[in-house]
């Protein structure tokens, strides 16, 4: 018997059993579905991650200001009162001084001031909580952003001085509705500025680790400097705080990709060096972008182990009605015997019928797992990905696993006697 005869007969055989051939897949369908959609889910993410970290530059390294813990040693004398309430801490402008004038390979650096203003508009009468970032030209080819609308800020801002700033996409729609925002004022803490440019970064310089810019204000940072200062006041729950911060953050642009983890070590060096106290953090992205990357690889020994169990159990369940189909096919067998069929026909049949039943099986599952991943990427907003290796794997370990589990069931009915078969009711 030629393959092609083979297969008919298997085929045909697997028509007659419509409801068993339906049960056996069930598990191969179930395994591939939910490894598929889980992998797709997974992937997406990740995909989604990566290219965020990407936008903001791996050619980057972003050191921000965080408030160090309160010293437990109790104020004694009037000095030491008054540093009770004013606490000084966090990045200094030498420290950008020391950056631009020591380090090698930095293509650009500015720093980043949050002015910790409120924000008042002509057209909503109420208060914006949204950060007023004061900042550099160079900041937005650092961070990746791209302009929507009119400019960013210039040379000429920073030296003149003036009221002028950049809006976050997001930040626009909150403070201006409808209106367009080119040429509004908007009033941030008791001075008016007006709005030059509306800046948007879909949110990639956030995910890894910088400012949200979007939701954020731009002004030159000498304007702030000049109206603001250092100093700010945060009053919660009546407590006062005071606060004196040069800056929030700097931001380095290096030349090459290479000089990101020494560049990012000698920093830590220079500036453990320079405190008494931790009141700074270092932000690769470089290393985010590995971490995520490596956590993706142990994610997929995950799921990988699951597809092993999900089609383990599967494959059971397919050697378990392979073998009923054995028993309750013994006096076929025997005939097909009687009539010339070798032993390695009949193995060729069952192994034919077992591995239809899984391939069936996970073409089903293919395509229930793809659609619970546009399910979930359509109704909860998760990013998905399908990718072309994924299914042809999927296809290939259900097609393998029934030959594999098909194997023993196939040996059993080929070294079935034929004389006590065709005795068998």
């Amino acid at each position: 018997m030629d393959l092609f005869e083979t297969i008919r007969t298997a085929l045909l055989d697997l028509a007659t059993r419509k409801f068993r051939s339906a049960l056996a897949t069930l598990g191969i369908m179930f395994a591939v579905a939910s490894v598929l959609a889980m992998i797709s889910i997974s992937d997406g993410a990740r995909r989604e991650t990566l290219n965020r970290i990407a936008l903001l530059g791996v050619d980057n390294v972003i050191i921000r200001t965080v408030k160090p813990p309160k010293p437990e040693v109790a104020p004694t004398d009037s000095a030491q009162q008054q540093q009770r309430y004013i606490s000084e801490y966090g990045l200094k402008r030498r420290d950008l001084d020391h950056v631009r004038h020591t380090f090698a390979l930095v293509r650009h650096s500015v720093g980043v001031k949050n002015t910790r203003q409120t924000v008042h508009t002509k057209t909503i009468n109420r208060k914006l909580d949204l950060p007023v970032l004061a900042t550099e030209p160079r900041y937005m080819e650092i961070t990746r952003s791209r302009l929507l609308a009119g400019r960013f800020l210039h040379e000429t801002d920073l030296e003149q001085k003036l009221n002028i700033c950049v809006i976050g996409s997001r930040a626009a729609a909150k403070v201006f509705a409808w209106i367009e925002p080119i040429g509004q004022s908007l009033r941030i803490g008791n001075d008016w500025y007006t709005v030059v440019g509306v800046l948007d970064n879909d949110s990639a310089a956030r995910d890894a680790g910088g400012d949200d810019i979007a939701n954020a204000i731009f002004i030159p940072i000498t304007t702030a400097g000049m109206r603001y200062g250092d100093v700010s006041m945060q009053r919660n729950e009546g407590t006062r705080e005071i606060n004196k911060i040069e800056l929030d953050a700097i931001y380095i642009q290096l030349e090459e990709q290479a000089a990101v983890e020494p560049t990012a070590a000698r920093l830590g060096h220079y500036l453990s060096s320079n405190r008494e106290r931790q009141d700074y953090e270092l932000v690769v992205p470089l290393e985010l972008m590995k971490q995520s990357a490596a956590t993706q690889r142990i994610f997929t020994i995950v799921m990988a182990s699951i597809a092993g169990i999900s089609l383990l159990i599967g494959g059971i369940g397919i050697m378990n009605i392979m073998l009923a189909n054995v028993s309750e096919r013994r006096k076929e067998i025997g005939t097909r015997r009687a009539l010339g069929a070798r032993r390695l026909d009949i193995v060729r049949q069952f192994l034919v019928e077992s591995a239809t039943l899984t391939t069936l099986g996970g073409l089903v599952g293919l395509a229930l797992g793809y659609g619970l991943s546009q399910l979930v990427a359509g109704y909860a907003g998760w990013p998905t990905y399908v990718a072309p290796i994924t299914v042809f794997l999927s296809l290939s370990v259900s097609i393998i696993s029934g030959l594999a589990f098909g194997l023993w069931p196939a040996w059993v009915a080929a070294n079935t006697n034929p004389i006590e078969a065709l005795r068998s009711d």
